[in-house]
């Protein structure tokens, strides 16, 4: 597992904040951070983080992505 800093406009175009997702691909990153979004809100960048502490303690924002199999399961 990898961990990403997903920067996501909150508001105005200066209003930014940033999470950490883990995830395998920067794509599911994507989607990962999505679960942390409010409406309105967009991702603006996914870079990976190779902070250390991120790496060595896997300090993350939020879960990783779930599977489409798992999401298409019916309530």
């Amino acid at each position: 597992m990898r961990f990403f800093k997903v920067t996501i406009q909150t508001g105005g175009a200066d209003a930014t904040r940033e999470v950490i997702v883990p995830s395998k691909t920067s794509v599911q990153a994507a989607d990962a951070a999505a679960g942390l979004m409010k409406p309105g809100e967009a991702v603006l960048s996914i870079e990976e983080s190779l902070d250390p502490d991120v790496q060595r303690y896997h300090r993350a924002d939020g879960p990783p992505p779930g599977t489409q199999t798992k999401q298409d399961e019916p309530v």
